[in-house]
């Protein structure tokens, strides 16, 4: 049994990095239980986002809370990420 992951990827429009997150998280929440979430750069917690990670440029990518990244996403970096935070609560 695995943990549902929570991501929050802040996008702005016309963002090609965003969409390609959006694209890469839709993939893997095949394979891994994803709860995906969006906030506008624009919103009230997309710039109070930006102000606290100090990224100079959208998407930014949160796992469980947690910043992960910006800009171009690696897939296999956030794919093995995903895979060790949804099998953390995992008992042996």
């Amino acid at each position: 049994m695995t943990e549902v992951v929570d991501v929050l990827v802040v996008t702005a429009p016309g963002c090609h990095f965003c969409e390609d997150a959006i694209g890469v998280l839709g993939e893997l929440a095949k394979v891994t239980p994803l709860s995906v979430r969006t906030v506008h750069l624009a919103s009230e917690e997309g710039r109070r986002l930006v102000v606290r990670h100090r990224v100079p440029f959208p998407p930014i990518v949160l796992v469980d809370g947690e910043y992960f990244g910006y800009g171009r996403i690696s897939r296999r970096k956030l794919e093995a990420h995903l895979g060790r935070v949804s099998n953390s609560g995992l008992e042996l």
